[in-house]
């Protein structure tokens, strides 16, 4: 029975040892609004550096130009609403932008 030997399974990818490698792979993540977010939930090292502020300022730069739409605004007969755009989980609910009317009394 020699040759009933199972084969051996493939070694996991390990992370990449350096910050700057990693930081520039986490740099490429799209833009969508859950994406930061999700990668911080991974380790404390990820999570560490996608909230520091040099990290989000070239994140910011990176995808100035292709900033997905949340959503767009209407004007009513019931004032000012918000009617988000994205499909979950980057869906903004309606209620976060919510405005009031003038108060005139």
């Amino acid at each position: 029975m020699a040759g009933s030997r199972r084969p051996s399974l493939p070694v996991p990818a390990s992370l990449p040892v350096n910050d700057d490698m990693l930081t520039e792979i986490l740099l490429r993540l799209p833009p969508a609004p859950s994406s930061l977010p999700r990668a911080s939930l991974v380790c404390k090292r990820w999570r560490r550096l996608v909230s520091g502020p040099d990290f989000l300022r070239c994140f910011r730069a990176r995808h100035r130009c292709n900033a997905p739409l949340l959503g767009f605004f209407t004007q009513g007969s019931r004032g000012t609403c918000f009617t988000p755009n994205l499909e979950p989980p980057n869906r903004i609910p309606g209620t976060t932008f919510s405005f009031l009317e003038d108060l005139r009394g």
